[in-house]
């Protein structure tokens, strides 16, 4: 072999070996934005440049934060099917509730930014718990998982409240990854306790929601993300973003869901809703929010966000507290 020939093969090879770490290199940078750990060492303060941070003047969320800090919650931990500890955040209802809300935060979130949704459900006679999903606050896990993971540890959290309290009554309610999280919860064996849920602006699914992202947040073709993505998400996360899927799972719902969403959001687009609204069996109820951009519909227009829901659990859990008594 000449020697110009082995020139040639070492630079064919050194540019081969550029290019595998650039094309690999890109979706590690992708996995870890969107999936590496989100804990916040104080979370009094929002992420930079969320939602929360942006709207930090809303009286709505204001009241929330007021209300958690200035009533009585303790932090309960539990061991997932996997042997991990699960950490959230539990209010107790002093009118001895048997009547159960799980409110699931969303992506970079922290349970206390759920505090006005825990604090309505808690005003009208609910406990409620608000749990760390995983690489979020004060989860072991140190990945975020988009809902699909969590989804076994939200049926844990709902088979720890069943164990202490058999007779109790538990709705599920999620925003943005804990409205999909809520969607795939609904798709697993749930004890009959479960007797409703309720998603604002989940997505339908990892998949989606990436590619989604990479298009119109990154600039970023697809295809030269998702696929080397999706397989480090594999291997560290156990599953591919194809497989974590919130229309497949809602197909096997067996209570009554509720659909919100707002016309303005510019994360979770409003096309999301209508096929996870028409794969579910259940009855349901579909409301867009006029105006309301991502995960704010509670926030900016709470009276009427509020009155749908109360429609709603008036239509479906009360016939199931009276029957129970």
């Amino acid at each position: 072999m000449s020697h110009e020939i082995k020139i040639f093969l070492t630079v064919l090879g050194a540019i081969a070996a550029v290019l595998l770490v650039a094309y690999f290199g890109l979706a590690l940078f992708f996995f870890f934005v969107a999936l590496g750990n989100k804990k916040r060492p104080d979370m009094t303060v929002p992420a930079k440049n969320s939602l929360f941070e942006r709207n930090a003047d809303n009286p709505n969320l204001v009241a929330g934060y007021k209300w958690y800090d200035t009533t009585y919650h303790q932090e309960v931990i539990i061991k997932n099917r996997k042997g991990k500890n699960l950490h959230g955040v539990e209010f107790r209802n002093p009118s001895n509730s048997n009547v159960w809300a799980i409110v699931l935060h969303g992506w970079t979130n922290v349970n206390r930014e759920m505090s006005s949704y825990a604090q309505e459900f808690y005003q009208r006679g609910f406990n409620v718990l608000l749990p760390d999903l995983r690489g979020h606050n004060n989860s072991e896990h140190k990945f975020v998982t988009m809902g699909w993971n969590d989804r076994l540890d939200v049926v844990d959290w709902v088979e720890s409240i069943v164990k202490e309290n058999p007779k109790c009554k538990i709705v599920i309610h999620g925003t943005s990854m804990g409205g999909a999280t809520t969607m795939m919860t609904l798709g697993e064996k749930l004890p009959d306790n479960v007797v409703l849920a309720i998603e604002d602006c989940g997505f339908t699914s990892v998949k989606d929601i990436f590619t989604d992202q990479c298009i119109r947040k990154y600039h970023i073709p697809p295809k030269l993300v998702m696929p080397q993505a999706s397989l480090i998400n594999r291997i560290i996360n156990g599953f591919f973003f194809g497989k974590a899927s919130a229309v497949e799972q809602i197909k096997k719902a067996k209570v009554p869901v509720l659909f919100i969403h707002g016309d303005k959001d510019n994360f979770v687009l409003l096309e999301n809703l209508d096929p996870v609204y028409n794969a579910c069996p259940t009855p349901k109820r579909k409301h867009i929010i006029k105006g309301a951009e991502h995960a704010l519909s509670s926030h900016w227009f709470h009276e009427e966000y509020w009155q749908v829901v109360d429609e709603f659990l008036e239509e479906y859990l009360t016939p199931v507290l009276s029957a129970q008594n």
